[in-house]
């Protein structure tokens, strides 16, 4: 079966393959940190989850000097967004132990 054509495939078999209107949209995180011990690391790792967190979204990921990873929605059937990737993108820029933020464009989470 190609997943490249959406003409040939009806609107139950696009949600049961995410494709189509039914494509689940993240993106990759990357940045550079300047952690000195793994008890800084720890305490940033637990607040950036709280902040990803709060505005329902989920990680996964992680890396001390190169801290990295894919973020996408918690709830089924909904993408991450635009709005959301620049939330994501100035908490990291806020915070003094990061440097060179890098987010990605918005991509299809379950075919990378």
């Amino acid at each position: 079966m190609k997943l490249n054509k959406l003409e040939n495939k009806n609107r139950r078999i696009r949600k049961k393959l995410y494709l189509g209107e039914f494509a689940l949209l993240g993106f990759e995180v990357s940045c550079v940190t300047k952690f000195k011990d793994f008890d800084q690391y720890d305490v940033f790792v637990d607040e950036f989850i709280d902040y990803i967190n709060s505005i329902d979204l989920c990680f996964c990921g992680g890396g001390l000097e190169l801290f990295e990873g894919f973020v996408c929605s918690v709830e089924r059937y909904h993408s991450a967004t635009a709005e959301e990737q620049l939330l994501v993108a100035n908490w990291l820029d806020s915070r003094s132990e990061v440097s060179k933020v890098e987010i990605s464009e918005l991509l299809d989470a379950n075919y990378l």
